[in-house]
């Protein structure tokens, strides 16, 4: 199967009625695997929320007023959940699974939107990271309130300390942003359109990265338009299972004829006159 992936920061999926057009949404749209943040719960949402999507949704919440990340896993696809971790409550979240003879990480992040807590949070995610193996794959998705080039956004970058710490992530874990990496030379898509005074700030903070080793394993990516929410939608399709061998085939070494030791172990060849 290859899974259809994507994230959303709901502004709050709280409201039972916004909830339930949020996950409709979803649904119809045949996402296997959804980083959703802002998802405003609390542990008393679970049954609800799953009543409405299934058995596979996982949260790290906050309150019911700020924050909360959720990843839910869609009825068709199934793979063995080894372990969820909250390495920062509301904001990190994080499953290893195993699906199709391949270990992934998924981590779904929610940056802070105040910019001075913006560089510690992502000194925490670093740390984080470190602790995941480094040989299994790794998919991290979610709104990280930060841009790391000019043409992501229409102004000035507001925290680059956290920049250059999600910088270094990126660098260090060999992760690449799977949609600018299929559209390099795009400059007008963004992902949160903020208008006041008369003025509108562009920019693109919703994103996938994928480890680089799995990266030709990403067939397809795009930014929709989504309903019930300021910001847009961030998918990527991606086969993940482990590679096969292809067929092997037994191949010459030619520079062998140069070697007087090797040609001469053979006995001569007789002319096709004698046969």
């Amino acid at each position: 199967m290859t899974p259809l992936i994507a994230t959303l920061n709901t502004r709050g999926c709280r409201m039972a009625l916004r909830r339930s057009q949020v996950l409709s949404y979803l649904w119809e749209g045949g996402y296997s695997v959804v980083f959703l943040q802002e998802t405003h719960t609390d542990p008393t949402a679970k049954d609800s929320w799953r009543l409405e999507w299934g058995d596979r949704v996982y949260f790290s919440h906050f309150t019911i007023w700020q924050a909360g990340v959720a990843t839910l896993f869609s009825p068709n696809l199934r793979p063995e959940v080894l372990g969820v971790t909250e390495a920062v409550p509301g904001h990190l979240l994080h499953l290893r699974v195993h699906m199709e003879g391949l270990v992934v990480n998924f981590v779904n992040i929610y940056a802070p939107t105040t910019s001075p807590k913006r560089p510690q949070f992502y000194q925490r995610v670093s740390n984080f990271l470190g602790t995941l193996d480094s040989h299994e794959c790794l998919v991290l998705g979610g709104d990280f309130n930060t841009t790391l080039e000019e043409r992501d956004r229409s102004g000035a970058e507001l925290s680059p300390a956290a920049a250059n710490f999600l910088r270094e992530i990126v660098e260090y874990h060999s992760l690449i942003d799977v949609w600018r990496d299929h559209f390099p030379d795009d400059t007008s898509t963004f992902t949160f359109v903020q208008v006041e005074a008369h003025r509108s700030h562009h920019s693109r903070l919703d994103r996938i990265y994928l480890s680089r080793f799995h990266l030709s394993q990403a067939h397809s990516s795009a930014v929709r338009p989504a309903p019930f929410s300021d910001h847009h939608l961030a998918t990527i399709t991606a086969s993940l299972h482990a590679e096969r061998p292809g067929p092997a085939y037994w191949h010459f070494n030619n520079s062998l004829l140069e070697d007087e030791g090797f040609v001469t172990s053979f006995p001569p060849l007789c002319d096709v006159g004698e046969v």
